[in-house]
């Protein structure tokens, strides 16, 4: 059938201008609104955007080792780039699971490294960049040489052992332990930030459960800590992590004003977490637990098996608010002392030399902050549309 027989003249003659008039000028309200949006869109691109293309940038390659690893020792930076190797490895072997070819955010990173290699950084930085991109390849082609099932077994732990590998490696062995304290920029961030989000996960969960349970005890102590902790700001309990638990325990014993710090962030985020659990477990209907309970399963089968399976795909959208969130209020902890992304810029900007500069870390610093919460955004939209959330029958926003 000739698609233009229900065409109107205007729309085969000038599509463009049909298109317009149809999506931007079709009423007066929608005129009044498309002027109003592209006046702002103006202003935004004039007082917002040209202006910082005027500026001097050469603040952000002179900074650049502080805003990505703070005042980590250059001599021990190759134990951080194996930690970038090992996650970049495993992130295109993961890629090579779903994918036939290299998929586009894998491009981009390859890209992204060869780029890096070509900038004048130190010979080693150069080098572990093409190292980068060569892993890239590697784990993405490679790994398709192991048999799926046994792929898999090994991605599993590997992601397992990502994080309390990292921290080993950073901290580094004998005469190359790096205290915490030199840790800083968007290496910290990143560590507290992952480190929150596979922890407050399983804790939230237990958190959630334990408030469902038919146990006084378990249910009490459960709803205790969920209900004072979201009681009270992050500010607060980083705080009381900082002044008080060093006051509690002996010296021996105190832990580092890091490790502090992260135990607040789980602590508190763990608390949201079991709120998002609660609200996703009770929109299971109770036909599910009595057709569990008929086919024969016990309380932690129908829970692993029937139940949390449909809890986790109705969450997703709420996880990955959660997980900006947390990758967000990590910046809170530069209050207690912590250069993480936001204490490296007020670092910056308090030196004599670029103290005019401010403008251009903060932009920086909002455009790493937006690649990574765009980077798991989008991660999470291809997972729902893998798990066909938003279809009739599934489970809509």
């Amino acid at each position: 059938m000739n698609k233009n027989v229900f065409k109107t003249p205007m729309e085969i003659q000038h599509p463009m201008i049909y298109w317009i008039k149809k999506n931007l000028f079709s009423t007066p309200l929608n005129s009044l609104l498309t002027i109003f949006t592209f006046y702002l869109l103006y202003k935004l691109v004039i007082d917002g955007i040209v202006p910082l293309a005027h500026l001097d940038w050469h603040v952000i390659p002179a900074n650049l080792k502080l805003i990505l690893v703070g005042s980590y020792p250059a001599a021990q930076l190759p134990q951080v780039w194996v930690i970038v190797c090992y996650f970049f490895f495993f992130i295109s072997a993961t890629f090579s699971c779903r994918y036939e070819k290299l998929p586009v955010p894998l491009i981009l990173i390859m890209i992204f490294f060869l780029g890096m290699s070509l900038i004048p950084f130190s010979v080693t930085n150069r080098i572990f960049c093409l190292v980068c991109f060569a892993l890239c390849l590697a784990g993405f082609y490679g790994t398709k040489l192991v048999p799926a099932s046994l792929r898999l077994k090994i991605l599993a732990v590997a992601w397992l052992l990502f994080i309390p590998l990292a921290f080993i490696l950073v901290s580094g062995f004998g005469s190359h332990h790096v205290k915490s304290n030199y840790w800083g920029g968007l290496l910290l961030s990143m560590l507290v930030s992952l480190t929150t989000i596979v922890v407050s996960f399983p804790v939230g969960l237990l958190l959630a459960l334990g408030r469902r349970s038919k146990l006084p005890l378990i249910k009490g102590v459960s709803t205790f800590l969920i209900e004072v902790v979201r009681g009270v700001p992050l500010i607060t309990i980083l705080f009381i992590g900082y002044l008080i638990i060093p006051l509690a325990l002996p010296p021996s014993l105190s832990p580092s004003v890091l490790a502090r710090a992260i135990i607040g962030i789980i602590l508190f985020h763990s608390a949201y977490m079991a709120e998002n659990f609660r609200g996703g477990l009770q929109g299971i209907p109770k036909t599910q637990y009595e057709a569990a309970e008929a086919l024969g399963f016990n309380s932690f089968h129908t829970m692993v098996l029937i139940i949390l399976p449909q809890v986790l795909k109705r969450m997703i959208p709420v996880l990955v608010s959660e997980f900006t969130g947390i990758l967000k209020d990590t910046s809170l902890v530069s209050i207690i002392g912590l250069l993480d992304l936001i204490g490296i810029s007020t670092s910056i900007s308090s030196n004599p030399k670029y103290m005019t500069c401010s403008t251009q870390v903060l932009s920086f610093l909002a455009l790493i902050y937006f690649v990574l919460c765009y980077s798991i955004s989008g991660a999470s939209y291809k997972l729902e549309k893998k798990l066909n959330t938003n279809v009739h029958g599934g489970v809509g926003r």
